[in-house]
């Protein structure tokens, strides 16, 4: 079976980008952003579209050679909510009878 493409570690995302412009803040700052949501975005998927893609271009990469989990091959994001499953375990006792107490 054929693995999926891992894609570019965090690690070296940050380091790219602080290559040219010394520290996230500094990149976040030039384009307008909170220098926490450049942090957010290069680890969970979804977190900012448009940030993950202003990361590609300054990467000189496309958003799917990055991050190849978090979109499909035509460069379409893929839905990152889908894998979950809830944790909790149902509560039978409550609302029985569908009303609320």
């Amino acid at each position: 079976m054929a693995q999926k493409p891992r894609g570019v570690h965090p690690e070296d995302i940050k380091a790219c980008i602080c290559k040219k412009y010394g520290t996230l803040s500094a990149f976040a700052v030039m384009h307008g952003r909170n220098p926490n949501t450049v942090s957010n975005a290069i680890r969970q998927p979804g977190y900012s579209r448009p940030l993950e893609k202003l990361i590609a271009e300054e990467m000189g990469m496309k958003p799917y050679d990055i991050w190849p989990d978090w979109y499909h091959s035509d460069g379409t994001p893929a839905p990152y909510r889908n894998g979950r499953t809830s944790t909790a375990l149902p509560c039978r006792t409550h609302r029985q009878n569908g009303v609320a107490a």
